[in-house]
């Protein structure tokens, strides 16, 4: 557990931190591909999930175990989420963000440490964890805030699912883990900004 300043306070099991509502720490990581037109690759949750199944969520997120330091963390979700061996060198780090909200039986009071991660690898090299992951799709930038911006737009992308099929998807903003304070959009233009070659402000 966590103060929302960032200092250690303890450590308790995770549907204790949820049920009460107390701070603690999670890692976000966005992939984004190097070349233009800025894409970003974003996670199907898994159906079986207790906290919106089947929507698209950022590629990797999970929470930092006691004793880890955010970029241990955000490696060891990249490892048991989608399969890849990454340095913590690769990670571009975006800073910090609190999150405070509340569904269903959860209260959700979050320091999220948020990265970028550059990959190129084909949809279909990434190995998934079906207990962890649904499926991925990509999607450019443009469409992906063009969504955030317009609750009626849809858009068509590729996907991958985790039993190995592929194809195309069609997906709107409400197929989204629900934005939060505009989190969705400001990752998005930092993605936006690194794939050009300008420095991420942060979020």
């Amino acid at each position: 557990m966590v103060e929302p300043t960032g200092r250690l306070i303890g450590a308790r099991p995770r549907d204790e931190v949820h049920r009460d509502g107390a701070w603690h720490q999670v890692a976000h990581c966005l992939v984004v591909r190097s070349g233009p037109p800025a894409r970003v690759v974003l996670q199907v949750r898994t159906t079986t999930t207790s906290t919106y199944p089947g929507r698209l969520d950022l590629t990797v997120t999970g929470h930092i175990s006691a004793g880890e330091t955010p970029a241990e963390g955000m490696l060891r979700e990249v490892a048991e989420e989608i399969g890849i061996e990454v340095a913590s060198e690769q990670l571009v780090p975006l800073g910090t963000r609190l999150l405070a909200d509340d569904h269903g039986q959860i209260r959700n009071r979050e320091l999220m440490h948020v990265f970028l991660l550059v990959d190129d690898r084909p949809l279909g090299d990434y190995p998934l964890d079906p207990a962890e992951v649904g499926g991925l799709v990509e999607i450019t930038t443009a469409d992906l805030l063009r969504v955030l911006a317009d609750r009626s737009a849809r858009v068509e992308c590729p996907a991958v699912w985790v039993d190995g099929r592929a194809g195309h998807r069609m997906f709107g903003y409400d197929d989204l883990v629900p934005p939060t304070d505009g989190y969705w959009t400001v990752v998005t233009v930092m993605a936006q900004r690194f794939v050009a070659g300008e420095t991420p402000i942060g979020v």
